[in-house]
């Protein structure tokens, strides 16, 4: 074998192992996407149904003051998040409407734009949005803005200024981001009509009830994952339920934070001493819930009602009411709370309009 023989051969066998090489690598990456994306799904949090709430991914929508808007803005912001509210829109959606609103059209519904731009969203009847008197309806503009948002593939997960402009497609896309927190101070200072917050209240996280609690035994006798006290065997079981159907008892698509046993001294009738009694805030201590709080502390109170046999309550305390089971409700959900002559029923923490509280039997 000559020299030129030896080289042809060196050359087939070195293509024979790049070959080899490139398969194994192929074989690699396909496993790993695969392993990339069972983590992932491992790893994401699983919503509890429907979509409700705040969905996960991205910022938190959070207020930083006031809402600087004149009366014409927040009416039409008003219509966007009962929009949004009646399509079980997540908040983060809605804080995109506002942002996309607020950078299109200042939140007014405008009879001319760009082209044959039109009302709030500036959308355009060529580009098939609808008539001309229909994008200017603001109940239907934001309607056919929720619907195109809903069907991005994971755009909870997108920054503000993209999750808009997948639906919008405009020639200044980062412009929306610059309206991210003048949306969140409207989300949180438009209130939500009576109608809105009990459909809001109907979308319980998730639908459908517990099984009864079967256990024995009274006392504070129970671990509190909430607290370095201790709680009853029902308490135990309900925060357990309550934790599988919120998302957890703490930074959670529902709440924020939740805590149990707690000495009371002030209070020789308090549940939390006892372990019988809990509390879950939505928002922080000390704040009136408001927007996407006031929201998800109406989803937990209408869970703990529909499930109130099931987890053996003995009533609920939540914005200035208090519910019993089998009692009726008088001017709305419960009755009005009194403070039980201990607290201010005027002050957030005690009337209850900054967390929910529950008590159990035994």
């Amino acid at each position: 074998m000559n020299g030129g023989e030896h080289a042809a051969l060196a050359l087939r066998r070195l293509g024979i192992r790049l070959v080899g090489i490139a398969a194994v690598l192929a074989l690699l990456a396909g496993l790993g996407v695969v392993v990339f994306a069972g983590v992932s799904w491992l790893m994401s949090p699983r919503g509890a149904g429907g979509n409700c709430g705040s969905a996960p991914g991205g910022v938190p929508v959070q207020a930083a003051g006031p809402a600087k808007a004149n009366e014409e803005q927040r009416k039409n912001a008003a219509v966007i998040v009962t929009v949004g509210r009646e399509l079980r829109v997540p908040d983060r959606g809605i804080w995109v409407a506002l942002a996309t609103a607020l950078q299109e059209s200042g939140l007014r519904n405008l009879d001319y734009g760009d082209r044959d731009s039109l009302g709030l969203f500036q959308q355009r009847p060529s580009q098939g949005w609808g008539s001309p008197a229909q994008v200017r309806d603001p109940r239907y503009a934001a309607t056919q803005f929720f619907q195109r948002l809903l069907q991005v593939p994971s755009w909870t997960e997108l920054p503000l200024w993209q999750a808009a402009q997948t639906v919008q497609r405009s020639g200044f896309p980062y412009a929306y981001a610059r309206w991210e927190q003048a949306a969140a101070d409207l989300l949180a200072a438009v209130s939500p009509t009576a109608e809105v917050v009990a459909a809001a209240a109907q979308c319980a996280f998730p639908a459908g009830s517990v099984a009864p609690f079967l256990g024995g035994g009274t006392g504070c006798v129970e671990d509190d994952p909430t607290t370095n006290g201790c709680v009853t065997s029902v308490t135990s079981y309900a925060l357990t339920q309550a934790a599988a159907a919120f998302g957890g008892l703490r930074d959670g698509p529902l709440m924020r934070s939740t805590s149990c046993y707690a000495q009371r001294p002030a209070s020789q009738n308090s549940d939390h001493p006892l372990g019988k009694g809990c509390d879950f805030f939505p928002g922080d201590l000390g704040q009136y819930a408001n927007g996407a709080e006031l929201e998800r502390g109406w989803q937990a109170a209408k869970w703990f009602r529909s499930n109130a046999e099931a987890l053996q309550l003995s009533y609920i305390i939540w914005q200035g009411r208090i519910w019993f089971p089998g009692s009726p409700d008088h001017d709305g959900w419960g009755r009005a709370y009194s403070g039980g002559g201990i607290y201010d029923p005027r002050d957030a923490t005690g009337g209850h309009y900054d967390h929910l509280h529950v008590s159990f039997l035994r």
